[in-house]
């Protein structure tokens, strides 16, 4: 849980009516009808790759197609910048899967493998331009060549590529969170928490979720939003008012701080150019044309360097000495 983006969205992924929203509103087409939800249950995420690294953070759980005894085993990885080789990693997780079932006796390789639906929820700003599919990562090669190389593709979730406008038709919890991690300002946000806590309230698993979205949202928030005051968690399942209420203190007050700053920042570096001012008069005066390069440090310099050069030059026999080192 090292990726906070990661860290929030197993946290979420935990819960099996999270899983089932994801799956009933994102899956690939065709997919969701034929899955007993009823079946669903979390695998252990602890799986060893060729590079002997453990996977102890992944997202496994295992579900069963409706009149078949198959278990489908759903890897999610999150990802929060593009990767081109993603379809590589893929290719390792699975393989570590299929590993771990087979030595945990799992299951038997001669009653065959069960299918696996590798997803990758991404949230980044740039769209996902990369192939899913490790096979066109492969180079150019003879036809006689192609039956033998990999095949493996994941089920991409390109969070921003989903208008605002499609997610909020969409009326589920899973749309809602995709919706809240592309906000682009504070009345943004707040609308965006208001169709969070409409989804919540209305949908069929309420219950068993609530609380976990809430706990995300603030989770979420005291990152997108440090000092935000947020509201306890009893007071947010009752709704969002009072949370829209403090997001407008907290922008508020981030523009007046904001503004005290640049008026602190204005100042700083108006007092800056007036020493560097002084410390070129004084130069000039004392020792003749300044140097280009000479001209280029002092412009370069902070206001403490400056001070500390201006001093220097009240006394230095020659300009060099002013730039050397003991003088700084």
């Amino acid at each position: 849980m090292v990726h906070l983006h990661d860290a929030g969205y197993k946290y979420l992924f935990s819960h099996a009516d999270l899983v089932r929203e994801l799956l009933e509103v994102f899956a690939p087409p065709g997919l969701s009808e034929l899955l007993d939800y009823g079946t669903l249950r979390p695998e252990t995420g602890s799986f060893i790759t060729p590079a002997m690294k453990k996977r102890e953070d992944d997202v496994v759980w295992s579900i069963e197609l409706k009149g078949q005894r198959i278990y489908l085993y759903l890897l999610l990885e999150f990802q929060a910048s593009i990767d081109k080789g993603m379809p590589v990693r893929m290719m390792q997780y699975v393989a570590a899967l299929y590993d771990h079932l087979v030595r945990s006796k799992t299951v038997d390789p001669a009653d065959g493998l069960p299918p696996v639906l590798p997803i990758v929820i991404y949230n980044g700003d740039t769209r996902w331009k990369h192939s899913p599919e490790i096979f066109d990562l492969i180079q150019p090669h003879p036809a006689v060549l192609t039956e033998f190389q990999p095949k493996l593709k994941f089920w991409l979730l390109d969070e921003g590529r989903f208008s605002a406008e499609y997610l909020e038709g969409l009326q589920r919890v899973m749309a809602a969170i995709f919706r809240m991690e592309h906000t682009h300002d504070t009345e943004d946000a707040k609308r965006a928490i208001r169709y969070l806590g409409q989804a919540v309230a209305q949908s069929p698993f309420k219950q068993t979720i609530d609380r976990a979205v809430m706990q995300w949202m603030q989770y979420r928030l005291s990152r997108k939003m440090p000092g935000l005051p947020l509201p306890g968690l009893d007071d947010m399942l009752k709704g969002t008012e009072m949370l829209e209420t403090n997001i407008d203190q907290w922008k508020a007050k981030a523009i007046a701080e904001g503004m005290r700053l640049g008026e602190q920042k204005g100042l700083q570096i108006g007092k800056l150019e007036g020493e560097a001012r002084a410390l070129q008069r004084l130069l000039s005066q004392r020792f003749g044309t300044i140097p280009m390069a000479i001209g280029e440090r002092i412009a370069a310099a902070d206001l403490a360097q400056v001070e500390a050069w201006f001093d220097a030059a009240l006394t230095a026999p020659d300009m060099a000495s002013v730039f050397a080192p003991t003088a700084n």
